[in-house]
């Protein structure tokens, strides 16, 4: 409701009262014209006070996550946390999830289980599992895949496994880390394989869950340091096609709960038992979407407190138009010991997924600031912030966040020039000169929301000829919107491309006359059109209007920032970014600072 003249007036009269009190011998001296003028002086700028408040709040409730209100709406992050992996230290919650070519896995943490904060990322660089990692354009979709923490005696373990670069495995003392740098698996098992989950028993003997691509899963021995597979497989679970397992032990029983694979709506969360870790197993289907339009499967178990648990995952659908994304269901367990997840509506013993039409109540943990895993950056510190990732292994020497304070510089190199095929799909990724995708330090996030605005500001005195910087989108396509300098002269530029056919037509915009340029995608419901501005405030789109974007190579589309030298010219040149903001219709972070 905006602001009326009658509310105005009277906030006034109480406001007027605490004034005019103190204040009446003076006050009453005025003229009645000048006490008017005040009057009204004062009544504009209450008014305008109001309007700001007005402004400032949401018009309806975020279209999800926090709702402000003791409540939620799924998805609880809306974006690509594709397989993501859920696990409790002390009163902590972490996240880390996939996110193969791009370096490295995020790790987000929480402490109710519906507002996430970035805390870094397990890994940076994967070259020393495989060189091809070093080469943008050359190990497209690998990388991480759907990787488990575990925990044994003061240390965490995260195995992964690139079904195309095999198993890599890194550790730490504390979650947040410092993590090891990324090493292989030894290992002499003969096939394609993916979903790592490993476990220790209760005499310390370690082992690596492991599932074919496709096949059963299977269970292995590993040695006593934990980074080698000393055995040949048991199968465990071969009835459906599983995914992304995850393995503990309860009041005597161990517990496999794992997605099944199957056709849309056969997607669904089962969860197996027995008394030998070897088995034989029962099992029990115990989550699906019901009437939901999702695939509701594949995701972590974590405990709340005592029999109330969670289950987050996300919705199994390698295209699903918004990326993988993360949600949150109610869980525990039943008499007879079998967990349960989500709201059984139906009675048939299957629970459903929640708070998709109606918000759901939080779970029962204390009450903590409002944060979507916000992904805006203001490039004030001198850390990287979690929400970003490098397209493969980034240069150090190429980019700073010290060279010009509270500045990102990506100094620009020449473009990769080694092709390489996909993982999945096979498709091919051919060098073509002016290819995004070949360029070194590309920095990426992921699109938040069904709607969202990216503002980024872009600082060209440094460019030089034969350079291109600006805001890009990409996964097995690409956009941009940017500055390409020739011959001196800076034009503004939009350009779009593919992985196998490379560069397609661009569109050039007006000569930019001045080293300032604000850059801006608008983004509605996975379609996407750019902009510039030459204030900030006034701004103009270039190139093709609704772009749609999509999911590829596991992954959702990304949005970022990218400067590279095409091989006809020099190599160097700085593209400082002034700030990177991205507002979404999720919940705004509680106390977020913007210049």
């Amino acid at each position: 409701m905006k602001p009326t003249r009658a509310v105005a007036r009277t906030i006034w009269k109480s406001v007027w009262r605490a004034v005019y009190r103190p204040f009446s011998d003076r006050l009453r001296r005025l003229s009645p014209s000048r006490f008017g003028s005040l009057r009204s002086t004062l009544t504009a700028l209450l008014l305008a006070s109001l309007a700001a408040l007005h402004a400032a709040e949401p018009a309806t409730k975020p279209a999800w996550g926090d709702q402000g209100d003791g409540t939620y709406r799924n998805p609880i992050l809306w974006a690509d946390y594709n397989n993501p992996c859920v696990f409790k230290a002390g009163d902590t919650f972490y996240l880390t999830c996939a996110s193969h070519h791009f370096m490295g896995m995020p790790l987000l943490v929480s402490k109710d289980l519906v507002n996430w904060t970035h805390a870094g990322r397990i890994y940076t660089r994967l070259g020393g599992v495989h060189a091809d990692f070093t080469f943008p354009g050359k190990a497209c979709s690998a990388g991480s895949q759907d990787g488990e923490v575990g925990f044994f005696r003061g240390t965490y373990y995260m195995f992964n496994w690139s079904t195309k670069y095999r198993g890599f495995v890194c550790k730490a003392t504390a979650p947040e880390g410092p993590w090891s740098e990324p090493v292989s698996l030894s290992e002499k098992i003969v096939g394609d394989f993916e979903d790592p989950c490993p476990f220790w028993d209760e005499d310390g003997k370690g082992y690596l869950f492991l599932l074919g691509n496709p096949g059963a899963l299977r269970i292995y021995s590993l040695n006593d340091t934990f980074d080698a597979i000393v055995d040949q497989a048991t199968v465990l679970i071969d009835d459906i096609p599983p995914k992304g397992p995850q393995v503990f032990k309860r009041n005597g029983f161990y517990y496999i709960s794992v997605a099944s694979t199957g056709k849309n709506k056969d997607k669904a969360q089962y969860v197996y038992r027995s008394k030998s870790l070897y088995g034989p197993y029962e099992s029990r289907k115990i989550f699906h979407a019901g009437k939901a339009d999702i695939n509701a499967a594949q995701g972590s178990l974590v405990e709340v407190s005592g029999d109330r648990w969670a289950f987050l995952h996300h919705d199994y659908n390698l295209f699903a138009t918004y990326g993988r994304r993360l949600y949150l269901e109610p869980a525990g367990w039943t008499a007879d010991g079998w967990p349960w997840i989500g709201v059984d509506s139906d009675g048939d013993g299957i629970g459903e997924p929640v708070g998709l039409t109606e918000p759901y109540a939080k779970p029962a943990l204390p009450v903590h600031p409002i944060n979507a895993a916000d992904p805006s950056d203001e490039f004030d510190t001198n850390v990287l912030s979690g929400q970003w990732a490098w397209n493969h292994d980034p240069d150090d020497s190429h980019w700073s966040l010290t060279a010009r304070p509270e500045y990102l510089r990506l100094t620009a190199r020449h473009l990769n020039t080694q092709g390489g095929i996909s993982q999945f799909g096979r498709t091919k990724v051919n060098y073509r000169e002016d290819h995004l995708l070949f360029a070194y330090n590309t920095l990426v996030q992921r699109l938040y929301g069904a709607e969202s605005d990216i503002v980024t500001k872009l600082d060209t005195a440094n460019m030089i000829d034969g350079q291109r910087a600006g805001l890009c989108t990409m996964i097995d396509d690409y956009t941009w919107i940017g500055v390409a300098k020739e011959g001196g002269i800076k034009r503004i530029r939009f350009a779009k491309g593919t992985a196998t056919a490379g560069p397609g037509a661009f569109t050039d915009g007006p000569e930019l006359k001045q080293d300032a340029i604000w850059l801006k995608l608008e983004h509605r419901h996975y379609k996407g059109t750019m902009l510039f501005s030459l204030d900030g405030e006034h701004f103009e789109p270039l190139g093709d209007r609704d772009y749609p974007y999509r999911s590829a190579w596991y992954e959702g589309t990304k949005v970022g920032l990218f400067s590279y030298n095409v091989s006809s010219g020099a190599e160097g040149g700085h593209a400082d970014f002034d700030f990177f903001h991205q507002r979404h219709d999720g919940p705004r972070t509680a106390g977020k600072r913007s210049r």
